[in-house]
């Protein structure tokens, strides 16, 4: 067998494969000895039909068996000998198969590349400077409290305002026409929701009880019912009652409600506070690491193959729909489709790809492994994070080789981007300077 192989480019292979005649007509015998196992043809008894009938009517399966066997056999020991690593399945072409001729076929597959990274000891890149927004704190609190809040009735005479709820009677009409779905009885609505068509709600804005009045809006042209998009409609309201929600004082008291260790309400805004900075803290840190990758990434341009980009366009994929899922969200929701979301965020993806693959070779380079301890102690900081016990995770861990494997894998990729930022020039700047 003759096995020669070309390089389309850095990631793309191609090898092309002559099978002697003589096992051509062998394998070729050997499928049909086979289909005539178990050949039906009307008026012959299984493995008594004749081979000229055999050849007649199974002659398109025989070639589609030949083929296959000759290219199992053939291709994954030629990318072994030829010491390739492909990513993916290879796109096979091949002549025609002629028992008595040889056979010709190519097999055409991407490889990993092979990475020469460089310069990644001295990156420049920017941090951004933490800067505590006090104001964070007192928004929190103002969630906790809306949260914590009770409706109430409102004082009499009292005009409706945003945030109140609104209890009340309404009918829509087209040009004095009524329209299906268009009234009800003791609504009960949130002002500022926006529930109601766009301009609905802001007009009910000074409304007391007993008042009775004709709000006047447009149907959104997108609208869901087609006889109403894009039409202007009245509505006859009638309030009924209004309302307001009642806030819990932020005392001592309201800071008790959040757990027995936050005794006043300081330590309720200094545990804020710390969640806060330990949040912005976590976000500085993931923006420098992609700023260090997209340096890493400008010193070192490479192709990669499409196989891994489809991959971690997958992952990717997977990951948004579980995080949307936890929301209660999904894609469709969002207005998005698996395929639409690939095709978007195709090119973060190949970004993602180039900079695993390029601390994949500093770390092979400086020698950098996680070690036993890190691992350990990693495990540890999983269990806090999943609120799970210790030795369930260990167990996990230590019993599931893929789980450990892609545990490992993204250690080493951290200490490989904690090597190069130990060793980067970084500079802190104002959040208003970073571009």
């Amino acid at each position: 067998m003759q096995i020669s192989v070309e390089s389309v480019n850095s990631i793309k292979k191609k090898l092309n494969f002559e099978i002697p005649a003589d096992k051509v007509s062998a394998e070729v015998d050997k499928a049909y000895a086979e289909i005539r196992k178990h050949a039906a043809i009307k008026g012959f008894r299984k493995g008594k039909v004749p081979m000229s009938l055999i050849e007649k009517h199974y002659g398109e399966k025989m070639a589609d068996d030949v083929v296959k066997n000759l290219v199992q056999e053939t291709y994954f020991s030629a990318v072994s000998e030829q010491k390739l690593n492909p990513v993916g399945y290879p796109v096979i072409e091949s002549d025609p198969l002629k028992k008595g001729e040889a056979f010709k076929y190519s097999a055409t597959v991407e490889v990993f590349p092979e990475v020469e990274v460089k310069d990644y000891t001295a990156l420049e890149v920017v941090k951004e400077k933490l800067e505590i927004d006090d104001s964070v704190v007192a928004a929190r609190l103002k969630e906790m409290q809306e949260r914590m809040s009770q409706l109430g009735p409102a004082p009499e005479g009292h005009a409706a305002a945003m945030g109140d709820f609104v209890t009340f009677d309404f009918k829509g009409s087209m040009e004095g026409v009524y329209f299906e779905g268009g009234s009800a009885e003791d609504f009960q609505l949130e002002l500022g929701s926006g529930r109601f068509i766009p301009g609905f709600e802001e007009q009910m804005v000074g409304m007391t009880v007993g008042t009775n009045s004709t709000i006047k809006v447009n149907f959104p042209e997108g609208y869901g019912n087609a006889d109403l998009a894009g039409k202007p409609a009245d509505f006859e309201v009638s309030v009924k009652e209004i309302k307001v929600k009642e806030l819990p004082e932020l005392n001592d008291d309201f800071a008790r409600e959040f757990g027995e260790e936050f005794e006043t309400l300081d330590l309720l805004k200094a545990k804020l506070a710390e969640m806060n900075e330990a949040q912005e803290v976590s976000r500085i840190n993931a923006e420098l690491r992609d700023r260090l990758i997209k340096a890493l990434i400008e010193k070192n341009e490479l192709e990669v193959p499409e196989a891994l980009v489809d991959r971690q366009a997958q992952m990717m994929l997977e990951s948004t729909k579980q995080r949307l899922a936890s929301q209660r969200l999904s894609l469709e929701m969002m207005g998005m489709t698996d395929d639409s979301y690939k095709a978007q965020f195709r090119d973060n993806a190949r970004e993602q790809v180039k900079g695993s693959l390029l601390l994949d070779a500093v770390a092979e380079k400086e020698k950098i492994e996680p070690t036993e301890e890190e691992f350990e102690a990693q495990l540890s900081v999983i269990a806090e994070q999943t609120r799970q016990d210790l030795e369930k995770v260990t167990q996990l861990y230590k019993t599931n080789e893929r789980a450990k494997d892609n545990l490992m894998a993204q250690m080493r990729e951290d200490k490989a981007v904690q090597f190069i930022l130990d060793r980067a020039k970084v500079t802190e700047v104002p959040k208003a300077e970073i571009k």
